[in-house]
């Protein structure tokens, strides 16, 4: 189960202009329905099926509302299958909504302006939740969402218009989120303005490289608060971008199941102090650790075989670094401008030829360990 939480204030420009157009929107219903003492209104959508539709009255229904999994109309009996577009916008006196197994999507701007609306389970039916869900859920501080969602897994689906456009408009929102295992993509700067946003726990098997530039513009996934990333132990990689610029992050964890660091993944972290990489990591990516001028130590396992192109550039708190003899490549400029690094143990006892860098410009090659304060060297 993701628990994520919400601070109050949300986004009020955009609220006030979306929440007007709909409310101007009349919505036609099929037929009323009372459960549990709470009348809903519904649309039927085929011949076994309805979904829950907009009324027009913006406050129709207020308190605890249990959505049924069937209605019945005219002697025939429907299952709910969603939660329709605006369903049940401007509800402000609704406080908690019960979705039941039968639904599969929940349809944009469904619980916006739902202002007192407190928690909401999504169980793992639901495979769709349309852009805005809830927006203007001022009162709202937890939605939990069964880990089987299936919808985790799509940039284009939910789980980018649930972060994108739910979260990114609550920048209070609390501590820490949980990635979980499910997850095999993360839409662009999804978490980016969630800046109460400090410990990220990830868990995605094998999630896919992150995007970093758009129209333009850089944009990061998880914003730049982050000060502690747990990767769990059944990891397999570390996406490209991963948590780039999280200039607050001083703490990484990678679990021992990792076997690559993906391009830029800790790049310009500068508050980061130390990591330990897992014993199953084989490569580590180019500029995976560039940046990261406050890394004052680093153990690369002996499993690594190879260093990417400017992996550790401008680590200029490290002092020294131990080349395992695992190592048969290293990148160009690999620890350039580490200029703190005055020892290196190298161990690799077959390491090819280190690529070099020559500069058009200014006339100069640059190798792995250009930029550095070397005194000592043991081989």
């Amino acid at each position: 189960m993701i628990k994520l939480k919400f601070g109050k204030p949300l986004c009020r420009s955009i609220i006030a202009v979306a929440i007007m157009m709909l409310s101007l929107q009349a919505m036609a219903y099929d037929f009323p329905y009372t459960h549990q003492g709470k009348t809903l209104y519904y649309d039927i959508i085929s011949d076994s099926t309805v979904e829950v539709t907009y009324y027009n009255n913006s406050n129709y229904v207020s308190g605890d509302v249990v959505i049924p999994s069937t209605v019945t109309y005219n002697g025939t009996t429907y299952s709910v299958t969603s939660i329709g577009y605006n369903a049940f916008s401007g509800c402000s006196g609704l406080t908690s909504v019960t979705i039941p197994n039968s639904v599969t999507s929940i349809g944009g701007f469904a619980f916006s302006g739902c202002s007192d609306l407190t928690s909401v389970t999504i169980p793992n039916s639901v495979t769709s939740i349309g852009d805005f869900a809830f927006l203007s859920c001022s009162g709202l501080t937890s939605i939990n969402v069964a880990s089987g969602n299936t919808h985790y897994s799509s940039i284009d689906g939910v789980l980018y218009n649930y972060v994108q456009d739910t979260l990114i408009q609550c920048p209070g929102v609390k501590t820490s989120v949980t990635i979980p295992n499910s997850v095999t993509s993360i839409g662009d700067y999804a978490f980016e303005d969630c800046s109460g946003l400090t410990t990220l726990n990830f868990n995605a098997i094998d999630c896919q490289d992150f995007e970093a530039y758009y129209n333009g513009h850089y944009y990061y996934t998880f914003g730049t608060s982050l000060t502690t990333v747990n990767i769990g132990d059944s990891v397999q990689r570390i996406p490209a971008n991963f948590v780039r610029n999280c200039s607050s992050l001083t703490s990484v964890t990678i679990g021992n199941s990792v076997t690559s660091i993906g391009e830029q993944a800790f790049s310009g972290c500068s508050s980061l102090t130390s990591v330990t990489i897992g014993n199953s990591v084989t490569s580590i990516g180019e500029q995976a650790f560039s940046g990261c001028s406050g890394l004052t130590s680093v153990t690369i396992p002996n499993s690594v075989t190879s260093i990417g192109r400017s992996a550790f550039s401008g680590c200029s708190g490290l002092t020294s670094v131990t080349i395992p003899n695992s190592v048969t490549y290293i990148g160009r400029l690999a620890f350039y401008n580490c200029s703190g690094l005055t020892t290196l143990n190298f161990n690799a006892i077959n390491c090819q030829v280190f690529w070099v860098d020559y500069n058009n410009s200014d006339g100069h090659y640059y190798y792995p360990f250009s930029g550095t304060s070397l005194t000592t060297v043991n081989i």
